[in-house]
């Protein structure tokens, strides 16, 4: 074997084993990119559902199931705009901690963000008046101390 012969037999050891640990690494990379997306997707409306999920855990049983019947039959008629809320915040974050801060980007994502959430609650205000219809007045009462209380807890940590 000639000299040149061995030095590229030597260069395609490297280069091979290098090779498969770079795309490894970008499949890697490429795949948490697309699972981050994937999640982000399905939480879109995370915080949303976590209060309905608490105002569903303080009621007894059958006002529970009564007012999760009418938020979860109703949701295809405010999850559009709930999407559209979550897209407007996720631009206004982005916009305000950008390499270059422009007041004006900011101002026009802010409305934006404030048009989304005042069409959410458009969407979603008849929905969430239906669901408090099914709850006894017990279960109202119990739900707004429950509120009342865990706000009291937010005021003091």
């Amino acid at each position: 074997m000639t000299t040149m012969t061995q030095q590229r037999a030597g260069w395609r050891r490297i280069a091979l084993p290098i090779s498969i640990v770079l795309n490894l690494f970008f499949v890697a990379l490429i795949g948490g990119h697309l699972w981050q997306v994937h999640r982000a997707a399905v939480n879109f409306g995370e915080p949303l559902m976590r209060a309905l999920a608490r105002a569903e855990a303080s009621l007894p049983p059958r006002d529970a199931a009564a007012f999760g019947t009418v938020i979860k039959r109703n949701a295809p008629q405010y999850v559009p705009s709930l999407r559209q809320l979550t897209a407007a915040r996720r631009a206004l974050q982005d916009d305000i901690v950008a390499q270059h801060y422009d007041p004006a980007a900011v101002e026009q994502a802010l409305s934006a963000w404030q048009g989304a959430w005042n069409r959410f609650f458009g969407d979603f205000d008849h929905t969430l008046v239906d669901a408090l219809a099914q709850v006894s007045p017990e279960g109202r009462r119990k739900l707004i101390a429950t509120r009342r209380s865990e706000h009291e807890e937010s005021k003091t940590q």
